[in-house]
Formats: C-alpha cells, sequence, structure tokens
C-alpha cells in the first residue's frame, strides 16, 4: 500500500513537471569517500551518479552511489519542490551494500518493521540574496531509524546552516562552512540517534569549490573538510565531477 501511494505521489510529481518546460539533467562524480551529515558512508575511490527531470518548481529523479570494490551500493529516489529561497524534497533511500546488518535484498519491501529503506524529508531555506544564509531541517520519517526492540521510529532529524565566507567568480572559487546539529524527536528508551551514539553537533564542514578549464572543458574540484565531534572524528574528501549537463 505504501508503495503503491509512494509511486502515485511521484507520478503525479514528475507529470505536473511535463506540463512545463522540462529539461533532464545529469551528472557523475569521483571521490575518495563519500560524507554525509557527520557519518563517512564509505570510503575507497567512490563514484556519485544523478540523472533527473527539472520542470518549472518540480522536479524528479534518481541517484546513484557505489565505490570500485563493490562494497558500498546505493539507489534512491526523489522528488522535490524549489522557488527562490525554498526547496523541500523527500528521498526514498536504499542502501543495498553487501554487508549490510539490514534488509538488503527486497528493494520493494516498505513493511516499516522489515524494510532496509528509509524516507528522508529535506527542507532547505535561503534568507536572500544579500544573506545567503541557508538553513535546513531534515527528518528520517519512515524505515530503519527504529529502536532496538523494532517497535518505534526515532524521527531522527539534521538541522543545519550554512554559509559562502567566500566567493570570487572570476577564480570559479567558492568556500563554504555548514554546523549541523542531530538528534531524534522520539528517542524511544535509547540515546542515539540515526546519525550518531548521542544528540549533538555532529557536522563542522568547510567545503572549497573550483572549476579549472582545461581546453575548453569545465572540471569543477571539491575539497570537505569535515569534523564530528560527537563522533570524535574527521575526515577529509576530494572530489572531481567527470561530467554534467
Amino acid at each position: 500500500m505504501i508503495r503503491t501511494q509512494l509511486l502515485i505521489i511521484f507520478s503525479i510529481i514528475m507529470g505536473s513537471s511535463l506540463l512545463y518546460s522540462q529539461k533532464i539533467h545529469s551528472a557523475l562524480q569521483l571521490r575518495n569517500s563519500h560524507l554525509w551529515r557527520g557519518l563517512e558512508v564509505s570510503s575507497g575511490l567512490v563514484y556519485t551518479g544523478d540523472i533527473h527531470v527539472d520542470g518549472k518548481n518540480f522536479y524528479g529523479g534518481f541517484w546513484t552511489g557505489g565505490n570500485v570494490d563493490g562494497s558500498y551500493k546505493e539507489f534512491n529516489n526523489y522528488v522535490g519542490y524549489k522557488n527562490k529561497h525554498l526547496t523541500v524534497e523527500l528521498w526514498d533511500i536504499y542502501n543495498f551494500s553487501p554487508n549490510a546488518t539490514y534488509n538488503n535484498k527486497e528493494f520493494f519491501n516498505y513493511n516499516a518493521s522489515e524494510t532496509g529503506r528509509f524516507w528522508d524529508l529535506r527542507s532547505f531555506y535561503t534568507i536572500s540574496d544579500k544573506i545567503p544564509l541557508t538553513l535546513s531541517a531534515n527528518t528520517v520519517v519512515f524505515g530503519r531509524d527504529r529502536n532496538k526492540d523494532n517497535t518505534e521510529n526515532k524521527y531522527s532529524s539534521f538541522i543545519s546552516a550554512e554559509y559562502p565566507v567566500y566567493k570570487k567568480e572570476d577564480e570559479n572559487l567558492e568556500v563554504r562552512t555548514r554546523v549541523g546539529y542531530g538528534f531524534a524527536l522520539n528517542h524511544a528508551g535509547e540515546e542515539s540517534n540515526f546519525f550518531a551514539k548521542k544528540d549533538g553537533i555532529t557536522e563542522v564542514s568547510l567545503i572549497v569549490s573550483k572549476t579549472f578549464m582545461i581546453a575548453g572543458y569545465k572540471l569543477p574540484v571539491g575539497i570537505w573538510g569535515m569534523w564530528n565531534p560527537v563522533g570524535n572524528n574527521a575526515y577529509l574528501q576530494f572530489s572531481v565531477q567527470a561530467y554534467s549537463f
């Protein structure tokens, strides 16, 4: 039933986008790791790819990630709405890495107590062009974000603030900083949440991006330093965008 409802919602949003002058976009990145909200999801040579249909306000698509030795595999569906300052997205995330400790063999299992996927509801609001501070609020609303007894959803959430501290357009260079806090709306008798062993600041990031021009070809490169005070660890990611359209 839930699967059917999700497919209907996805179809409606994608259909709505087709009423406008829609465009298809895609990108492929190569990285030395995959970082997310204070976590290192995978290390080694990682690829991430995206393809989506963009309408006037609505959009939807697919995102995939993996590494060269096959120990990390992920495939996600998402839909979203955007205007000048606000973006709202719903991601259906399915990590089917071989050594996963949860159900990683049933893509279409949408039973809350059995599924290996989760739904991530995301929102981003940029205050203004003069104050380009982006505030984000995100909650895991369904899936494998549950207590040890598998009786309740924790509704783990992540809020963040991101700001461009330096930008030089003639050099295609930008430096951004982000701080994020992870917590559970319903701890269900436990201290941990989906992102960490306890509530707290799980991400402090410094992100540098620069686009190089090589023989008329644009080559975006990124360096991302991420610190996790709750987890007491830190990571450094290098990335290059192989193509985009």
